[in-house]
Order: C-alpha cells, then sequence, then structure tokens
C-alpha cells in the first residue's frame, strides 16, 4: 500500500489522470456521523521507526494504535474544551463516537490510512434538555429550534479549534459505484 494509505483507483482510466491532477481516490468512501455539522479528513497516523544511519524518524506503512491515537485526539480536543465527557457508542459499524458534550457527540473513522473526525448536534441531549419543560406542540418546536441554533453557533464558532491539525483533505465528491475522490489542502 501507498505510505499515502489510499486505495488504487477501480476505475481503470479515471484513477491515474486523478493522480495526475493531484486527486486521490478511494475504491470506498471513509465514514463519517450521520448529519454531520463538519467532517475533516486527514492521513491515519503510522508508526514510526527510528533510522540510527540516518538519525532521523521514519514513517512506516504499519497503522498506529488506534486506541492510542484516540487518546491523543481526545486529550487535544478535551485540553480545550474540558467539559466533553468520553463515551464509546458506535453509528452503524465504522464511525465511532468517543466525546461528548456542549450538545454535540464527536466521532472518528478510519478505512485504508484515511480517518475522519465530525461534529454533530446530540439529539438526545437536545431532548434531555427540553423535556422537563411543559410545552405545547408550538412552543416545544420554537423552543427546539432556539436550542439548535444556539448549539450551531457554538459550534460554528469553536470547530477550528477542536479539529485543530487536522483536516488534510478535502472531499471532492463521491461517483455514482461510491468511489470517492479528495484533494490534499
Amino acid at each position: 500500500m501507498p505510505r499515502n494509505g489510499f486505495l488504487a483507483s477501480s476505475i481503470p482510466v479515471a484513477g491515474p489522470i486523478f493522480n495526475l491532477l493531484n486527486f486521490k481516490t478511494m475504491g470506498r468512501s471513509v465514514n463519517h456521523l450521520n448529519d454531520a455539522f463538519k467532517v475533516v479528513f486527514f492521513d491515519y497516523p503510522t508508526i514510526e521507526n527510528y533510522n540510527e544511519e540516518t538519525g532521523q524518524w521514519e514513517p512506516t506503512d504499519e497503522p498506529e494504535d488506534f486506541d492510542h491515537v484516540l487518546d491523543l485526539i481526545r486529550e487535544s480536543i478535551k485540553s480545550e474544551f474540558p467539559e466533553y465527557t468520553d463515551c464509546k457508542r458506535w453509528q452503524g459499524r465504522d464511525v465511532m463516537i468517543f466525546l461528548e458534550g456542549y450538545g454535540t457527540e464527536i466521532a472518528i473513522s478510519e478505512y485504508c490510512g484515511l480517518a475522519t473526525l465530525s461534529i454533530r448536534i446530540d439529539e438526545s441531549e437536545l431532548k434531555y434538555t427540553l423535556s422537563g419543560n411543559e410545552y405545547d406542540c408550538e412552543q416545544w418546536e420554537e423552543a427546539e429550534q432556539a436550542e439548535r441554533e444556539r448549539i450551531e453557533k457554538w459550534i460554528i464558532q469553536n470547530v477550528s479549534r477542536i479539529f485543530a491539525g487536522y483536516g488534510e483533505y478535502t472531499k471532492i465528491g463521491t461517483m455514482s459505484n461510491g468511489e470517492s475522490i479528495y484533494t490534499k489542502k
């Protein structure tokens, strides 16, 4: 597998053309939270070995331990936003929600060397926040919309700090066969 961890294109003609244009293609896309407010794509870290001849640390194709990477990301986010709490829930088989707080959920997913971090509004928290109040249907909808807007505003103000250091790639699109195309920022 190449250093960048991406699979070669399953489309024999398009793959080489995209690679010449500095695009990367994957046979299947890495996943992220449904209804994510923001998704960032980055190279999943690989283990580095020390080369005694050169005196340098050199990357390998071996991926770093998932729990170790998750701990580093978790610590980085919680150092800026201490009210986030650890959790471990799965959305499907590929997306792990590992932090919750501030009315949001943050998740990670990895596939073939490409990883995502995504953030969305925690719908269960939204309903819990409003559940103790007596509202009629119209008031409930207004209160829910106001709370949703408050959380979205918080995400917009803080997402660049939450995902600082990540987001090396931009997803260009997904073809009808499910193959996604990314370009390095």
